[in-house]
């Protein structure tokens, strides 16, 4: 397979929180995702729910930035997710095609109306909204941080990125507290800062409970210091580098001690066999498709 736009002479340059997530998790994850392009048969019905989720409430707050009225937004997001969802597979109880619809609708209900609070989209200095923001932007000399955020928001007079993710459990504050350290989280807050030149406090999340007879709501945020972006800048270029040199030197030692993080790595039955018959599970339980490209635009 040919390089994605992100690589040079076959070490990644461009990087996002995904690939900086799969380097600091675990080389071997890294090299197997990143470098090999390995994916499974089937894609997670946690993927699928939580990007058709996500996608659809970008959309809502593109079209209200464009000036559509909450109601039309609304049926364009729901027209839109019932054509992307149609023949997904959704073998779970509550992560189903009708959930993902009654939960895009209620989220509307829930957070849609903002005329009546200390809440508005921010404007970039062009007069544009910041809704649906890809980035690249220059960490040193010979790398670059790519992404996308979704919407930057002003509430009381703070600047917040907007994010929203989706669970099973009871969504409580302990549960806000889960994104702290998070690459994900301070990605969003350095990107922030660097594209809109100006202080951005962290990340508004917008938690769903998804359950089978009902989807519950709640927001709540993670807050990063400049210290805290400092630090964590300091330690991803140095996940960075690890990952690079293991690249040059074609060398991906396997961190065993987060073969079972959330549930078990997809990869952990392939690790567990010998060296010499690795490629034949690999071949048998996933796909060399279209590698993971960060400088892919949305």
């Amino acid at each position: 397979m040919s390089d994605p736009r992100s690589f040079q002479d076959g070490v990644q340059f461009a990087w996002d929180s995904t690939s900086i997530t799969l380097a600091e998790t675990c080389l071997r994850k890294y090299y197997y995702r990143m470098i090999e392009g390995w994916v499974p048969h089937r894609t997670s019905v946690h993927l699928t729910f939580g990007g058709l989720y996500a996608s659809a409430l970008e959309q809502f707050y593109k079209h209200r930035a464009d000036g559509l009225d909450l109601e039309e937004s609304l049926r364009r997001i729901v027209h839109q997710a019932l054509v992307d969802s149609h023949g997904q597979s959704f073998e779970h109880s509550a992560k189903t095609r009708a959930n993902l619809i009654r939960s895009i609708i209620w989220y509307i209900d829930e957070f849609g109306d903002e005329s009546d609070t200390d809440m508005t989209t921010f404007h970039l200095s062009n007069g544009q909204p910041a809704v649906e923001l890809s980035f690249t932007i220059e960490a040193d000399d010979d790398i670059m941080f790519a992404g996308h955020l979704d919407r930057v928001v002003d509430y009381a007079g703070e600047l917040y990125v907007m994010d929203q993710k989706t669970t099973g459990g009871t969504i409580t504050p302990k549960f806000f507290d889960g994104f702290k350290p998070d690459i994900q989280m301070s990605m969003y807050t350095f990107a922030g800062q660097s594209i809109l030149h100006t202080p951005v406090k962290g990340v508004m999340i917008d938690g769903a409970q998804i359950a089978v007879n009902f989807t519950r709501f709640m927001r709540g945020f993670t807050f990063r210091t400049q210290d805290e972006l400092n630090e964590w800048y300091d330690c991803t270029m140095q996940t960075i580098e690890r990952a690079r040199a293991a690249t040059r030197e074609q060398h991906f030692p396997m961190n065993r001690t987060a073969c079972g993080n959330y549930g078990g790595c997809e990869f952990r039955h392939v690790c567990g066999r010998s060296p010499q018959v690795r490629q034949q599970f690999l071949r048998a339980d996933f796909t060399q498709g279209e590698r993971w490209d960060p400088l892919k635009k949305r």
